[in-house]
C-alpha cells in the first residue's frame, strides 16, 4: 500500500497501520490499493475510506472506518462496487444470509476499545470472507447489489 498524503492520529492512525499490515489480503484477490480519503463533514463526523480496485473484474472494495464517539457506534463498513453505481454492502449481504455472528464484528460501542486490536481482528475476519463466501463475487462470477435501507425516509 502506498503512503497516504494525510497525517492520521489516534484511532485513525491505528486503523491506517492495520490496513497497511493486512494489504496482502486484498492483493491476493488482485485488488490493489487505489487511495485513501477523509470523507464526511467536520460538523458531523469525519472518517477515512480506503479504496482497492481489481482491473480484471472492474470491481472495487471501499472500506470506511468510524470511531465510536458521543453515543455512536464505531466500526467498519465494506462495500464491493461495480461500475454503473452498483454496490454490495457486505454487512447487509451477510445479514441477509443469516451470518449474524460475522456482522457483529463490524462494530463496537465502547470508545475505550483497543482500536488497533479491533481493526486487526476485523481485517483477519474480512480476509477469511474474501477467501470464502465473498470469493465468487470477487472473482466476477456474479454480483448481488444490496438495496439501500432508507430507514423510513424514502
Amino acid at each position: 500500500m502506498e503512503t497516504s498524503e494525510q497525517a492520521l492520529v489516534g484511532d485513525f492512525a491505528a486503523v491506517d497501520e492495520a490496513m497497511r499490515r493486512h494489504a496482502a489480503i486484498f492483493a491476493a484477490h488482485e485488488f490493489l490499493f487505489s487511495g485513501m480519503s477523509m470523507e464526511g463533514s467536520p460538523e458531523l463526523r469525519r472518517f477515512p475510506v480506503y479504496r482497492f480496485r481489481n482491473e480484471r473484474t472492474s470491481l472495487g472494495i471501499e472500506i470506511a472506518f468510524f470511531a465510536a464517539a458521543e453515543g455512536l457506534n464505531g466500526g467498519f463498513t465494506v462495500l464491493i462496487t461495480k461500475p454503473v453505481n452498483q454496490k454490495l454492502d457486505v454487512e447487509d449481504y451477510l445479514d441477509s444470509r443469516g451470518s449474524a455472528a460475522s456482522t457483529e464484528r463490524f462494530a463496537y460501542r465502547d470508545p475505550g476499545t483497543d482500536v488497533r486490536g479491533f481493526a486487526d481482528d476485523f481485517l483477519r475476519m474480512l480476509g477469511g470472507m474474501l477467501d470464502g463466501e465473498l470469493k465468487p463475487i470477487l472473482d466476477g462470477e456474479y454480483f448481488e447489489a444490496t438495496p439501500m435501507d432508507w430507514m423510513g425516509y424514502k
